[in-house]
């Protein structure tokens, strides 16, 4: 067991300890939130800011990463890694200030094969509130950890060999259960459900093809039951929680998957971006094989690759990898509106409040009006590039950028 106490001072761009105080609204405690669906009802969230206006604070981290930072009780946790020492990182921030509290050495070893946008730390990690859960590779293994609010490694395994050319991205969930992992890759692939407490394997899944995919898994009781849905290796599949026996599959929608599935209107729609984009929306309630009797709509044009989709009510928003908004009626797969607004992108689009935040790769964020027509309600500029995807909590918005991580909010 590693740990590194880090004494880091705090940019001055706003009141440092300024956060808002307010009510304790939900936390943001795993990839997507606390339901998996991007979305927050914070009203308190402002919708303008620049470098400097509505910051709250800004802190900068000691290395590289593109996993997502999460908020759990007075904390926020990110990854971190240093190709230099081959180190993996996870750090631990107080949430009112940005100090950076502790910094946690979780792994050492042999930087692993990865793509040349991917990085060693591009897995959100994950918090039941007591303890923070993270996963990493190295060329020849994925290894999770579970660290406690203090920044003690309380347990460390390794799950199983993995191989991938593209490396590692998938965020593990916690649910009632366990810590749910998706080993999707080009080796041995596997899907495992890990004891919160200890880190035993309670069961394991064996994918049909193995195949690297980066999909995070979604919990949901959406169609009446229980099930974990995800995407990859060729397949859409829903397991049971408690034992990993497979309930479902449909044949897609790609071979290659980055993007998490969504899940209403009693329907899952889910995205693929390799060798071609396609996405389809499934009727919930099958069992066994529902490829050809389940399928509600398919799409190829204008979906995306890595970010995320974003239902919210009665809209499904869509955007590319080049920045080519589109707007979908969920249950038909209709096209309600295509638009260009912004650049590259690899954050995936969150809802707070009715409207939608959409951050591109120069660190620009354009927020709409939660319609179809894409009503611009502001264009915010941080001057940071961001590819990943913001956390939301108590009136702020915490946004990892290329080299620092900021939290934007409302000042007193």
């Amino acid at each position: 067991m590693q740990k590194i106490l880090v004494y880091v001072s705090v940019v001055a761009v706003a009141f440092v300890g300024s956060a808002p105080q307010m009510s304790r609204a939900e936390d943001w405690p795993m990839w997507r939130g606390p339901r998996g669906d991007g979305i927050s009802h914070d009203p308190e969230v402002p919708t303008r800011w620049t470098s400097t206006e509505n910051i709250v604070w800004k802190v900068a981290l000691p290395g590289q990463g593109l996993s997502s930072p999460i908020v759990s009780a007075d904390a926020v946790f990110v990854t971190c890694v240093i190709p230099e020492t081959q180190s993996r990182h996870l750090l631990g921030l107080e949430r009112s200030s940005g100090k950076i509290l502790w910094n946690t050495l979780v792994h050492t070893g042999p930087i692993e094969n990865q793509h040349k946008f991917n990085t060693s730390a591009s897995s959100t990690p994950a918090s039941d509130g007591q303890q923070v859960y993270c996963t990493f590779v190295d060329d020849e293994k994925l290894v999770v950890a579970a660290i406690d609010f203090h920044g003690v490694i309380r347990w460390k395994i390794t799950p199983g060999t993995y191989f991938s050319k593209h490396g590692f991205a998938a965020s593990p969930i916690v649910c009632e259960e366990g810590v749910v992992v998706n080993g999707h890759q080009d080796g041995s692939a596997f899907v495992v459900m890990l004891d919160r407490h200890d880190g035993h394997e309670i069961w394991r899944y064996k994918p049909e093809t193995d195949l690297r995919s980066f999909s995070t898994p979604l919990l949901t009781s959406e169609g009446g039951t229980r099930q974990l849905i995800l995407s990859g290796a060729k397949q859409t599949i829903g397991l049971n929680p408690e034992n990993g026996t497979l309930l479902w599959f449909a044949e897609g929608p790609t071979e290659k998957v980055v993007c998490s599935p969504s899940v209403g209107h009693g329907q899952v729609f889910a995205f693929g971006g390799s060798p071609d984009t396609r996405a389809f929306s499934l009727k919930l309630g099958g069992r066994g094989d529902i490829t050809q009797s389940h399928v509600v709509w398919t799409r190829e044009r204008g979906m995306p690759y890595v970010p995320t989709p974003l239902l919210y009510g009665d809209y499904l928003h869509i955007v590319d990898d080049s920045g080519i908004y589109t707007c979908m009626e969920p249950k038909s797969g209709k096209v309600l509106k295509n638009l260009r607004k912004g650049g590259n992108t690899y954050s995936s689009p969150i809802g707070i409040d009715n409207k939608l935040y959409s951050f591109d790769d120069t660190g620009k964020c354009t927020v709409f009006e939660n319609n179809a027509e894409y009503s611009v309600l502001a264009v915010n500029e941080l001057n940071e590039p961001v590819q990943t995807t913001p956390a939301v909590s108590d009136g702020c918005i915490f946004v990892r950028g290329e080299k620092h991580l900021w939290c934007i909010g409302r000042r007193p």
